[in-house]
């Protein structure tokens, strides 16, 4: 009698365990690429964060890579983010010698980006501290990339020596 339990009960756990697999799957996206279902699908939203460091001053160089994985021109769009959300894109960078602006798109501009190809964008680390400096003014902390096809982002700071920065696939 005792084996016939055990199958049940496992029979029963093979069976909720399909369900609730099937459950997990969520709307079918749009058109896409496979694996764009549930939800997935453009916009590609990336975050790379952080992107400045605290008590910094100097001009360091922090160089932004996007690259189209798509067999498609990608439109994409890259806003370096202060601590509010606000796109600096064309902001003065805190302590930067020569005096330069966030690089990036504003407002919901695009620009395009061909199929394999990389694009990799550079500006000065900004001062978050020191003499006339609050930290937070006109400082980047996050990266925001959306693109309309597939992409991978990484970033990296030349900040005494080469520091590779986390970017992630913001989840939907």
């Amino acid at each position: 009698m005792q084996p016939f339990y055990i199958r049940l009960y496992f029979s029963v756990l093979i069976t909720a365990s399909a369900i609730a697999m099937a459950a997990c799957v969520g709307p079918p996206g749009p058109p896409g690429p496979p694996g764009s279902g549930s939800g997935g699908g453009p916009p590609y939203v990336w975050m790379c964060t952080p992107s400045s460091f605290p008590n910094v001053a100097g001009s360091s160089r922090e160089d932004l890579y996007v690259i189209n994985g798509s067999a498609s021109t990608a439109n994409i769009a890259v806003n370096i983010l202060d601590r509010d959300g606000n796109n600096l894109t064309g902001h003065t960078i805190p302590g930067s010698s020569p005096s330069s602006t966030y690089p990036g798109e504003a407002g919901a501009s695009t620009v395009s980006l061909v199929a394999a190809h990389t694009r990799n964008l550079n500006w000065a680390m900004p001062t978050t501290g020191g003499p006339g400096f609050d930290g937070f003014t006109d400082v980047g902390v996050s990266v925001r990339v959306t693109s309309d096809q597939p992409i991978v982002v990484g970033m990296n700071f030349g900040f005494s020596g080469q520091i590779p920065r986390q970017c992630g696939l913001l989840p939907k």
